[in-house]
């Protein structure tokens, strides 16, 4: 039985959907820092100016720290009261969004990002939790809905406000645009949000399983973001993948030994639970991955100005918006399998479709297939919340909201450091195949330039006082090579989508049943 703390403010008091309209506008923000820096990554690299490891650290420093403490601050919440870790996590959240924006150099602005990320992951498992807590009646299923509309629109409008932004104002109000928002969040939060925690829960912190976490997810990560600089079979990059298989291994013994585990195994014996975080993980890979290849595509290879780039990405954020509320009402009424795994399908046929494009081909044609992923997408997200958190007990509702938020904090991670990896790799890969092709041309130079976009990407292909004539030559041959990687990322990405569809099948949420329990 649920606790609910006075502060002055009751659920009575205050209508339920003004508290999910709270907790929705506070998930939107931290969501819109996944990818809005996307858009903002070719300026960001310009005016610090950055390589695009540094890049893709400025992306993965806040979805890594977020993916590691959003456990243990779930675990707070149900401790010390969901409302006093979303406030303080606002607040810290709302700060670092100011330190990023004053940043004067790329290590100022990491350093900030994963600021921003302890503060983002203190909110994300309590806006759930009070979510699950507030709305126990057959309107579940709309509320979450909506909150996960919010979540999946802002990480499908972060392009386009970003683009907006950053060709307006310059790179540094993506991360100003939070102070308002922050500020009118707090005090709204103050006046509206219950407390709530669980009675029961014990205050011991499993931090064994935080450290082996930690290594796991921070091993991993780096060693997929700068593998193809130092080399995939050179002693560090392996050592890296070694020491990341084994924390996560020592993590798994760590969790079923614990007294008061990070992640109860014992919760992944339900089916639909597993499958769920399994389906979240998979989305955000999908969703973040998306976003990352098609910005990259349209502003380095087609030249697109940050605006115009995330105008073509438009379709998928409206497509998204507008099917997961109409999806999360549905999980009220039908078992969502089927309808899920056909979602996951047609992100998948997404994928193959946007896989066979190029330079040629008019950028107009990438936006059906960025919305029937939108449309995809949007079948998935809203009522995954509902599967998910209906098939853990209501006082662990921080802890599950935790694991499904961490799931899909780790997908967002991978979607960058993978498909950002595949992408890279094949782009040196296919570069040095070419080369072998041009016998007169010098190997020092070809090796100089293999080397340059190993470390840089297409920005290190040639030096800024190259003769004019071998930047132009260089840069279409990049721009082929390029689309080549892209289309090998996107195929990647196909088949993960697949794998989506098929754990989406092993989910065996009822609706009825469910509501009527815990109502």
């Amino acid at each position: 039985m649920m606790n609910l703390k006075s502060t002055g403010t009751t659920p009575a008091q205050y209508s339920k959907w003004l508290v999910l309209a709270v907790l929705s506008a506070a998930l939107f923000m931290i969501n819109l820092d996944v990818t809005i820096v996307n858009i903002a990554l070719p300026d960001i690299m310009e005016r610090l100016p950055a390589s695009l490891a540094d890049a893709e650290w400025v992306l993965n420093a806040y979805v890594l720290v977020f993916a590691i403490l959003l456990i243990t601050m779930g675990r707070l919440g149900d401790i010390f009261g969901r409302k006093r870790l979303f406030t303080g996590g606002l607040l810290v959240f709302t700060v670092s969004s100011l330190l990023c924006g004053l940043a004067p150099n790329i290590g100022w602005l990491i350093a900030g990002r994963i600021a921003q990320a302890a503060g983002g992951a203190a909110m994300m498992p309590a806006t759930l939790s009070i979510l699950n807590i507030t709305f126990q009646s057959g309107q579940r299923g709309l509320a979450m809905g909506i909150w996960g509309a919010s979540a999946g629109a802002a990480a499908a409008l972060g392009p386009i406000i970003g683009g907006l932004l950053v060709g307006t104002l310059g790179w540094q109000w993506v991360f100003l645009i939070n102070i308002p928002l922050g500020i009118a969040a707090l005090v709204a939060a103050f006046k509206i949000v219950p407390e709530s925690c669980d009675p029961n829960a014990t205050r011991r912190i499993d931090f064994p399983g935080i450290i082996a976490a930690t290594i796991a997810l921070g091993a991993i990560s780096f060693a997929l973001i700068e593998g193809q600089a130092l080399g995939w079979t050179s002693v560090v990059t392996l050592g890296l993948f070694g020491a990341g298989i084994i924390a996560a291994a020592a993590f798994l013994v760590i969790e079923a030994k614990a007294r008061t585990p990070l992640i109860p195994l014992v919760f992944f014996r339900n089916i639909s639970f597993t499958a769920g975080n399994i389906l979240g993980l998979i989305v955000m890979f999908c969703l973040v991955g998306l976003i990352f290849l098609s910005v990259m595509y349209l502003q380095a290879i087609r030249d697109f100005s940050p605006m115009d780039a995330g105008l073509v990405v438009l379709p998928l954020s409206l497509a998204l918006m507008i099917i997961s509320p109409v999806a999360g009402r549905l999980a009220d009424r039908l078992q969502m399998r089927f309808l899920m795994s056909a979602g996951m399908v047609m992100v998948a046929l997404a994928f193959s479709l946007l896989a066979q494009i190029n330079p040629e081909v008019p950028a107009a044609m990438m936006a059906w297939p960025l919305g029937l992923a939108g449309l995809g997408l949007g079948l998935v997200m809203a009522p995954l919340s509902s599967v998910v958190m209906a098939s853990a007990p209501l006082a662990r509702s921080g802890t599950a909201s935790g694991i499904l938020t961490t799931m899909r904090q780790v997908g967002a991670t991978l979607g960058i450091t993978v498909l950002g990896a595949v992408l890279q790799f094949n782009m040196v890969n296919n570069l040095r195949i070419f080369f072998e092709g041009i016998p007169f041309m010098p190997q020092t130079a070809k090796d100089a330039i293999l080397k340059g976009v190993s470390e840089g990407g297409m920005a290190g292909a040639v030096t800024s006082d190259a003769p004019e004539f071998l930047k132009t030559l260089i840069s279409q041959v990049m721009t082929e090579q390029f689309s080549l990687a892209l289309s090998s990322a996107m195929t990647v990405a196909m088949w993960v989508c697949i794998a989506g569809a098929a754990a989406a099948l092993f989910i065996n949420y009822h609706p009825r049943r469910t509501t009527t329990a815990a109502a």
